[in-house]
């Protein structure tokens, strides 16, 4: 089977194959006008020397050029002069055209790579690091866009340039053109050689710059912890380190192609000094005209620069490969398909665990839950840290699957439920509270097409975010900054409820939601939260009893499995963990109150 460099893209490629189409076609004519000049030069040459060896070139008496031999230099002259305009008018169309398909190209997989990348389930995200993920799609791409726009004209040119060349050079002596493929043996050895190598070195080096990507995104992203625990010379050492080894790695590639560019220089000078040796022999004795041997030269020089390049193109053309590679294994992972909403389809709120286990990395999470919550109660799920609440409650939207046993909504299987049916009926609300850089309305109202006037003031309402608009420069209209920085964390969190609650989802899921609000705040909420949980399912985690202690129900998880459930009034009166729980936290209030 034929090499076909192209291949590992030809699926991006298509779209654009009228500008691919017509880039080849430009560069396939620069090509025939670079290859017809030499041809151009020897009719000159051997026209001169014919009318020089004629005495018929100059007129020593009058002191002028002759006429016939004059005319065809001139006509010669302005062939070369029309065809290098011509030539530069089709090198501009063909950089142009491919130009523009590289760009194409490297905007479609950064697209492809992004949308892959948001529909893949957040168990995967789990074993990836953020910077190793960002450097895939900047400097990845960013190879395979240099490799389609310099490497992959480069090759063309170099193909057709090598070709041209030497069909031309055979029409001329193709005895001294043999000798001159004499190099191509040892070149094609020496490409291979390099070849493997640069790829796997540029593996090497891309998953080191990964590296240093996460490096530089957990120093920005926990920049207070750095700086509280003064942390700043370890940091920089650590990342003295990773770029030190990021430079070795390229230094290895730079010997690979300090040895193989020489060495290409190498032949080809020996090369051009056998042909000017027996080029010369001919043209003395005779059966090489003197512009055949310029010609040829011109051609053997021609020939001999994609053979120098041919270093340039390996090493463009394997850093390609090893990035697609990189990009590939990511677009191989199969993605979370969402489903469209069911046709009618209503969810009421009914949640059923039926024997439902799940692992993390072989560590049993949940074992063998068994639970029922009636549509529009209110169940609180309370343990010590690492009990399997968060868990469980991750379940029902199908951000995590169940090993074992079965979740059901209304009575059937959620996986049976369409992906934008189930999470279109839930709000959710995170432990790790996340803000986009952009305003605090827009944060609110993320995910809502076109929310209804009010409805933002509304929910801010019922979070009691409202009281601290005043305090914020543009109240809801106020910047909220990179994940939510300008923001305190009980801000953060009242405005991830405020997303919740704005959505009047039909199940509430309340993942710790009010731990960074002080206890007259979260009194207010959940005042405020009345109303709205009076009507829908909801699920309250916490690790405080006066968040939970009105819930209709009260399911207390230890190392996870149920051990305790029931009203607030039943738990105590049982005096196990729940109680012990309600002992402690009621102690420390007194205590704070004295």
């Amino acid at each position: 089977m034929a090499f076909n460099p192209i291949k590992p893209f030809a699926s991006y490629l298509r779209p654009h194959r009228r500008k691919v189409v017509l880039g080849l076609l430009m560069l396939f004519c620069v090509q025939v006008i670079q290859g017809s000049i030499p041809m151009l030069l020897k009719w000159a040459v051997d026209t001169a020397k014919a009318g020089l060896d004629a005495g018929s070139l100059f007129d020593s008496v009058a002191g002028t050029w002759t006429g016939s031999t004059q005319g065809d230099l001139a006509l010669y002259a302005g062939i070369m002069v029309v065809l290098a305009l011509v030539q530069w008018a089709m090198n501009f169309g063909m950089r142009w055209y491919i130009t523009c398909v590289s760009r194409f190209v490297e905007r479609d997989i950064r697209l492809a790579y992004v949308q892959h990348l948001v529909r893949l389930p957040l168990s995967f995200f789990q074993t990836q690091r953020v910077g190793d993920l960002m450097a895939r799609a900047s400097n990845d791409v960013e190879a395979i866009q240099r490799f389609l726009y310099h490497a992959f004209r480069m090759s063309l040119q170099a193909f057709l340039s090598f070709w041209i060349s030497l069909i031309l050079m055979c029409s001329i002596d193709w005895e001294l053109a043999i000798y001159a493929l004499i190099p191509m043996p040892i070149m094609m050895v020496l490409v291979r050689w390099v070849g493997i190598r640069v790829r796997v070195g540029y593996r090497r080096v891309q998953e080191q710059f990964a590296e240093l990507s996460v490096k530089i995104h957990e120093n920005l992203a926990g920049m207070r912890v750095v700086k509280a625990y003064a942390r700043e010379p370890l940091e920089i050492d650590g990342f003295t380190r990773l770029n030190d080894k990021y430079v070795a790695l390229n230094r290895h590639l730079v010997n690979i192609r300090s040895i193989f560019y020489p060495f290409t220089s190498l032949l080809n000078g020996a090369s051009m000094l056998v042909i000017l040796w027996l080029g010369g022999l001919r043209v003395i004795d005779g059966t090489l005209t003197l512009g055949a041997f310029v010609a040829f030269n011109a051609y053997l020089i021609r020939m001999s620069r994609p053979m120098m390049m041919l270093g340039r193109i390996v090493d463009e053309y394997q850093r390609a490969i090893a990035s697609m590679d990189r990009i590939k294994a990511v677009l191989a992972e199969a993605p979370q398909v969402l489903e469209g909403a069911g046709e009618g389809e209503t969810i009421r709120g009914e949640i059923e665990f039926c024997n439902v286990s799940f692992s993390y990395n072989g560590r049993a999470v949940l074992k063998n839950i068994d639970l029922k919550i009636p549509a529009g109660s209110t169940v609180a799920l309370v343990g010590r840290v690492g009990s399997g609440k968060s868990t469980l409650a991750r379940l029902i939207p199908r951000l995590i699957h169940a090993d074992a046993g079965e979740v059901r909504v209304d009575g059937k299987p959620v996986s049976d439920i369409p992906l934008q049916t189930i999470r279109g009926a839930i709000g959710y609300v995170p432990q790790d509270t996340f803000l986009f850089s952009d305003t605090i309305r827009e944060n609110v109202a993320l995910g809502l097409d076109g929310h209804v006037d009010g409805s933002v003031e509304r929910a801010t309402e019922i979070s009691q975010l409202a009281p601290d608009l005043d305090m914020l420069p543009g109240r809801l209209d106020t910047m909220v900054g990179e994940r939510g920085v300008t923001l305190s964390g009980g801000q953060k969190q009242r405005t991830s409820l405020a997303r919740a609650v704005i959505r009047e989802p039909r199940i509430l899921i309340l993942d710790d939601a009010l731990s960074s609000v002080d206890t007259h705040t979260e009194e207010e909420i959940l005042k405020g939260l009345r109303d709205v949980m009076a009507s829908r399912t909801t699920i309250l985690i916490a690790h405080r009893v006066s968040t939970v202690k009105d819930a209709d129900h009260i399911v207390v998880l230890d190392e996870g499995r149920i051990v305790e459930q029931g009203t607030h009034d039943d738990l105590v009166e049982v005096d196990g963990i729940y109680a012990d729980m309600y002992r402690r936290q009621h102690l420390v209030e007194e205590l704070d109150e004295m």
